[in-house]
């Protein structure tokens, strides 16, 4: 209990604060996300392996049998406990939300780590057998049955491999007409060269060659002086990653079925210019 209430503080306290410290909260989501992954990734493994160990010795035992309608029981009361109570508070007699938020995520996680941490000296191992496989069926129903059931009751999703076509269409035209405008202003030669060859590499179309170029040309040539570099990152890129946000605002409201991908070729562009900005600490 004290866990939860504590993740819920933090939830709240972390949306009101974000612009507190928003390099800290940027480094704290990474690090996060990096833990979720990891942890999640160590949740499915256990399951696993504990499928396995308890089920090679009999899967048609009647304890087992037992154990899976117990699983599927505890899910479909799991269900509707959240159906209703979304359905009569949060989205206001909405069925479709309120089904949408009951199947949503994975359930039964929690379950069965406190299922993992009983041993023999307070319940017998053919109890904690019966409760691993019983949590287990309930994680393995949430993550089956939305499966299904979402293909009906959610609108169509853009193809992945459409949302990516798309995306590198849109990169393309971005960074293209990011140097078109750049071409309309007066930059000095080398810093033009390094400018384009910079946006170019957003598309991955650099070759070896060019690349051996570049570094050659780069080991080469003198460090800038602070100022010099200063002044180059923050008018000429900051400029030039303003031109690709600005075509990316122009057309996001056209494309409004890959906003998903939008939304991320955008980040990918800010996180672009702070490594730009940021390199003056270096």
């Amino acid at each position: 209990m004290t866990v939860v209430v504590a993740g819920l503080v933090h939830n709240a306290e972390h949306q009101r604060s974000k612009l507190t410290n928003p390099q800290m909260v940027f480094v704290g989501n990474q690090l996060s996300n990096i833990f979720t992954d990891v942890l999640n990734g160590s949740v499915f493994v256990i399951l696993g392996l504990v499928l396995i160990r308890l089920l090679e010795e009999d899967i048609f035992n009647a304890q087992t049998i037992m154990a899976i309608l117990v699983g599927a029981f505890l899910y479909v009361i799991n269900v509707l406990v959240r159906y209703f109570y979304t359905f009569l508070t949060e989205f206001r007699h909405n069925q479709k939300r309120a089904w949408t938020f009951s199947l949503g995520g994975i359930h039964g996680a929690v379950t069965f780590a406190l299922a993992y941490t009983l041993t023999e000296e307070t319940i017998k191992l053919s109890d904690i057998h019966f409760a691993l496989l019983a949590s287990s069926t309930l994680i393995i129903l949430s993550m089956v049955v939305p499966t299904f059931v979402f293909r009906f009751l959610l609108p169509k999703k853009v193809a992945d491999l459409d949302q990516i076509k798309e995306m590198r269409k849109v990169r393309k035209n971005m960074v293209e007409y990011a140097m078109l405008e750049l071409d309309k202003i007066y930059l000095p030669e080398p810093l033009r060269r390094q400018l384009l060859y910079d946006l170019k590499a957003q598309l991955d179309e650099v070759s070896m060659k060019d690349f051996l170029k570049e570094m050659n040309t780069t080991v080469r040539r003198p460090d800038l002086k602070p100022h010099d570099r200063e002044f180059r990152d923050e008018v000429f890129y900051r400029y030039a990653f303003r031109l690709e946000r600005n075509y990316l605002g122009q057309i996001a409201q056209s494309e409004q079925k890959y906003r998903e991908g939008f939304l991320k070729l955008y980040r990918e562009t800010l996180m672009a210019e702070i490594l730009f900005l940021g390199s003056k600490e270096d």
